[in-house]
Formats: C-alpha cells, structure tokens, sequence
C-alpha cells in the first residue's frame, strides 16, 4: 500500500469524522461534494460506496463510522484529497473485522383466524352441486380468480362464482354469517 494513499484516506475520514459523530450516506456525500468541494455528488456517492467496500468505513445501523485510527491525523493547509484515491481506494488492511450476526428466521406457522375459511370446502360442494359442476372445478375457478384478483380471498371467489352461475346469494350469505 502506498503510504499517500493512506494518509490521503485517513485525512478525509478525520475531516469527515472530526465532530467523532457517526454520519449517513447522504451526509457523507455532502462533505465530500458541498462543505468541502472535493467533487460533485455523484463521485461523492461513488466514493462512500468505495470506501464502504474497501473497509474503511463500517456500517452501524445505517450509520457509518470510521473504520481506522483517524485520532491525531492532520491535514496541511489547503490540501485536497485526489478523488480517484477515493472511488478506487485500497483495501484497508487495518480494519477491524466486524461480524453481525443475523439469527434465522424461524419460519412460524400463520394460522388464519376467518371462520369463513374452515367452510371453503362445503361452501365449494354447495356451489357445485347447485351448479352441476364439480366441487374440483369450483376450487380451480376460485382459485383463479383470487390469483386474477390479488386481495380476492378464496371466499369471495366463492360467491362470485356462484353469482356467475345464477345461483342465489341468500344461502350462501346465511351459511357465511353463521359461522
């Protein structure tokens, strides 16, 4: 590593980092583009993703702190940083490894609280047998209409169906509210 290049980079973290608050993305950019006028925005962005991947700066809860010494590090009078040693920075071998540990997901078994869920099936033979048409038929039907539908629960399909087959709603609103 070149040692320019280093110091180039501490330099930029201790300006960044001299209230020794830790910064977002966006108020990172803004040092870089606007407070200082080292670079527009966009090589700004460029060069916190860098930074970030190279490993001089660490994520803490969608905050980023230096990732390095930067206590005592000073930068001469009128200095400027060379942007290219900052959107293609070296890797800092001097990071502390930081490793989150994320737990798994347990996958929990969503149960559905609808009373009108556990009548699917005798509300599709219901369906079928007043339409002469299978109770399978019925349940594919449904099902392609809760697909069509998106926020279209299966027992609505349900009466919908029915309702495309000339049946009556009564019964089956009856058969629904008492459950």
């Amino acid at each position: 590593m070149s040692v320019e290049q280093i110091e180039d980079i501490r330099r930029v973290l201790a300006i960044c980092f001299r209230m020794g608050n830790s910064l977002s993305a966006d108020d990172l950019e803004r040092i870089l583009s606007f407070d200082m006028g080292w670079m527009d925005t966009e090589t700004a962005h460029d060069a916190v993703k860098a930074l970030v991947f190279a490993g001089w700066l660490k994520n803490v809860d969608d905050r980023f702190e230096a990732n390095c010494e930067i206590k005592g590090v000073v930068a001469p009078l009128g200095w400027q940083p060379r942007p290219t040693r900052l959107t293609d920075p070296l890797v800092n071998e001097e990071s502390q490894a930081i490793k989150k540990v994320i737990p798994e997901p347990t996958p929990q078994k969503i149960q559905n609280v609808d009373p009108r869920e556990k009548l699917e099936h005798r509300l599709s033979k219901f369906i079928a047998r007043k339409a002469g048409l299978t109770s399978e038929e019925v349940l594919r039907r449904a099902r392609r209409k809760t697909k069509a539908l998106r926020h279209c629960t299966i027992w609505l399909a349900l009466c919908l169906i029915s309702r495309e087959q000339g049946l009556e709603m009564e019964p089956i609103i009856d058969s629904l509210a008492a459950a």
